[in-house]
């Protein structure tokens, strides 16, 4: 039987005098109290009519909905409710459903949603009601019977809209189809990932793209549009033709594409969505993330952190996670499914979860992974097939002696090799006070990270380039981005339009009229890229050689002497000259009236102060940047 109860109003209904009772049940202090009965008795409202506020008039129950302490203060009266039940269910006066006979589930909350789920009897059902009577009668929190709804699994059609009808609630049809999903309106897989996907696309679309720079595309999908889908990612593993359309979706965003127009892609996605350390724009990948938030309830599970869900899949499907089938069509053997095949793909996760031993009371011995990379009973088989208690802990065994426990004395040869190699295994080992726990090798400090698990993943799938991204905060996005796809070749010069096959008048460079445009000529070989860049190192005082290409650049650039953060200032004018060139490129092909070229050395002075000074934690002035930029103290 599963009951699912609607509480009507359920934060205008508590009862202030409950609420205080609450409080000082649980133990807070008097001057709290005070405090909560305070903010009650101040509260006051207003109604309006026709626009106009009436008079205000006092409240003399319920939480405000909107303050930020009302769904703390609501958890703890259904925490009270929650003991309530609790007790119940010992005294006999509801039973729940068993697992396996070790674990009974009687009731979830999540907020006002309260879901009860007990064996199918009259008597459990009268049960609940006079709970939930008992309840009211003290909170002030009613059920909505109405909106309620009753479920019967394994029982006739008639016998549960029977008993719906005698309690005047209503009958759940096609309801939790997904172990897990407590509460709400249940849909089919494919609706639920059709949703997802127009959800994202919406959520873009409200975005104009043409007013937006590539900065601003590239913000919005790292931060806020890469975090849409988290809920039902954080489920569900996600279908390759859902993840598809979603990054899809992500990239005609960044790109700028037009549905009635068609535009040409320069630089793959994956090679966007990979790290900045291996050459991308460390946008990240929906796969990754999506494989990473499942990994978290597997780190769940092997941590065993105690939940109610912990001691379900346990009791389901026992303690170790390899045996674990995953055949069946449920969440969890889902997950499992999907770990075998990152395993299979060369990403064992279980291999990073380690136990990091403390007293060595939370710990076997033999079966645990707790020293080196596997289990002991792996490294020493000849001595655990020796051993009495293979469930011992490492606290036990390391009271005595090692062998204390065998059935009988070591053997000559392979037997007392392993032993001798086991003692000299454990003199490094040392005991303390502290309790054992779980670590995760993937991050220095040994705590399960989605965000350290996703970037693995990614590194792992993704491509990788032999140049890492180079990124200066000094300069804004749009300018970085600019950078990488010049340094990468992603831009649409004239060499590379006719690569892909694009009829032009011609080929030449538009600036100079006097060799093919590619990128290297455009950005350095160009008279005007030379002129530009002579008066830039007269400008820093340095010595300036031709240079032919982004390699030479580098090859010159690494041997300027200058502070690390003078370094990166200056890497980030060489970066808005890049911009400035290109940008005075695409005026002459595209504007009637050509701009004067005798600007673009003071626009490249005045734009790279201006977003330097900004980004920069000191500040200096504008005669200093013009003067002396070298010198200037970061």
């Amino acid at each position: 039987m599963f009951f699912k109860v609607d509480f009507a109003k359920a934060y205008d209904s508590v009862r202030w005098d409950y609420l205080l009772d609450v409080l000082e049940a649980f133990g807070f202090g008097q001057t709290w109290c005070n405090w909560i009965r305070g903010t009650f008795s101040s509260a006051r409202a207003s109604v309006l009519v026709n626009g106009s506020p009436s008079n205000e008039f006092s409240f003399h129950c319920g939480l405000k909905q909107g303050d930020p302490l009302s769904p703390f203060l609501f958890i703890l009266i259904m925490e009270s409710l929650h003991l309530s039940f609790s007790r119940a269910v010992d005294e006999g006066v509801f039973k729940g459903v068993q697992l396996n006979g070790s674990l009974s589930i009687s009731h979830l909350f999540y907020a006002d949603d309260a879901m009860f789920i007990g064996e199918w009897s009259d008597a459990n059902l009268k049960g609940i009601i006079n709970i939930l009577k008992c309840f009211f009668l003290a909170s002030g929190l009613k059920i909505n019977i109405h909106k309620s709804q009753l479920l019967g699994v394994g029982i006739p059609r008639n016998v549960v809209t029977q008993a719906a009808a005698s309690l005047g609630c209503g009958v759940m049809l096609n309801q939790f189809r997904y172990l897990g999903v407590m509460v709400g309106k249940c849909m089919s897989r494919h609706q639920a990932w059709d949703d997802v996907v127009l959800k994202l696309r919406s959520r873009l679309s409200n975005w104009k793209v043409k007013t937006l720079s590539i900065g601003g595309r590239l913000t919005l999908l790292k931060s806020v549009l890469g975090a849409s889908p988290l809920y039902n990612m954080s489920i569900f593993k996600v279908p390759k033709g859902v993840l598809k359309n979603m990054e899809t979706i992500r990239s005609n965003f960044f790109n700028g594409f037009d549905s009635l127009k068609r535009k040409i892609t320069w630089a793959a996605w994956d090679k966007i969505l990979a790290s900045k350390q291996n050459g991308g724009l460390g946008v990240s990948s929906f796969h990754a993330l999506n494989r990473a938030l499942l990994l978290k309830w597997v780190w769940r599970f092997v941590s065993q952190d105690g939940s109610l869900w912990f001691r379900v899949i346990h009791a389901l499907y026992g303690s170790a996670i390899d045996s674990h089938p995953v055949s069946f069509s449920s969440n969890w053997c889902s997950i499992v499914r999907e770990l075998h095949l990152l395993s299979g793909k060369g990403f064992d996760f279980l291999s990073f979860c380690k136990k990091r031993i403390g007293d060595g009371n939370g710990t076997r011995f033999w079966l645990d992974k707790w020293f080196g990379d596997k289990p002991l009973m792996e490294i020493f088989p000849r001595l655990f097939a020796l051993e009495l208690d293979k469930e011992i802990l490492v606290a036990d065994k390391m009271k005595a002696t090692l062998d204390l426990s065998f059935r009988r004395h070591v053997r000559n040869g392979s037997e007392h090799q392993q032993l001798e190699d086991l003692y000299a295994h454990m003199e490094v080992v040392s005991l303390s006070q502290s309790k054992d726990r779980w670590v995760c090798d993937l991050s220095g400090d040994g705590v399960f990270q989605v965000s350290v698990v996703r970037n693995f993943l990614d590194n792992l799938f993704l491509p990788s380039h032999s140049e890492p991204t180079r990124w200066i905060k000094y300069i804004p996005i749009k300018i970085n981005v600019f950078a990488w796809r010049a340094r990468r070749d992603y831009l649409p010069t004239r060499a590379n339009l006719n690569r892909r096959g694009i009829i032009l008048e011609s080929s030449m460079c538009p600036l100079c009229h006097s060799e093919e445009e590619d990128i290297n000529h455009v950005l350095f070989r160009c008279d005007l890229a030379k002129i530009i860049f002579r008066r830039i190192c007269r400008w820093w005082d340095l010595d300036w050689h031709d240079i032919e290409s982004f390699s030479d650049w580098f090859s010159w650039f690494s041997l300027i002497r200058l502070t690390a953060k003078s370094k990166s200032m200056l890497e980030g004018v060489f970066c808005v000259a890049w911009w400035s060139i290109w940008g005075l490129r695409n005026r002459i092909i595209f504007n009637e009236t050509p701009p004067r070229r005798s600007v673009i050395f003071d626009d490249i002075v005045s734009f790279s102060f201006t977003w330097c000074s900004s980004r920069c934690n000191r500040v200096f002035s504008w005669d200093s940047w013009l003067k002396n930029p070298h010198l200037i103290s970061l």
